[in-house]
């Protein structure tokens, strides 16, 4: 198993990406070196893929590779969510200075995640830690 060589941050709120073909993304979670998005589409693990991530203040194209994608939701709305694990091939320390700047946030049950062309993805198998 790999080690995980920085701590992983549950705090992704301001934080937005589309992948290179104009995909929009959920940033789930981020790091320094990676983060956990979700989207309509589904990634190739194995492949590198151009992210761009996004805050307010911000905007910067980032090359990752793709880590692992899977299925997490299926709405009857919605359609199909994906879930897809990216390693930045360098180092990205705005990002996770952004993601930390206001705390930890705690993932919420039942939400609903807007992209930015409007539509929502469902809920995922996230729980509200207490």
């Amino acid at each position: 198993m790999r080690e995980r060589r920085e701590e992983r941050r549950r705090s992704a709120e301001g934080v937005r990406g589309r992948v290179r073909l104009g995909h929009h993304l959920v940033v789930v979670d981020v790091s320094s070196r990676g983060a956990l998005v979700e989207g309509r589409s589904p990634l190739r693990p194995g492949s590198r893929v151009e992210v761009q991530l996004e805050t307010d203040a911000r905007r910067e194209l980032i090359a990752a590779r793709v880590m692992r994608c899977g299925v997490v939701a299926i709405d009857p709305e919605a359609g199909v969510t994906y879930r897809a694990a990216l390693a930045f091939t360098e180092s990205c320390e705005w990002v996770r200075e952004h993601a930390t700047r206001g705390g930890y946030a705690l993932p919420m049950t039942n939400e609903r995640t807007e992209l930015a062309d409007g539509e929502g993805l469902p809920a995922t198998a996230r729980t509200e830690q207490k």
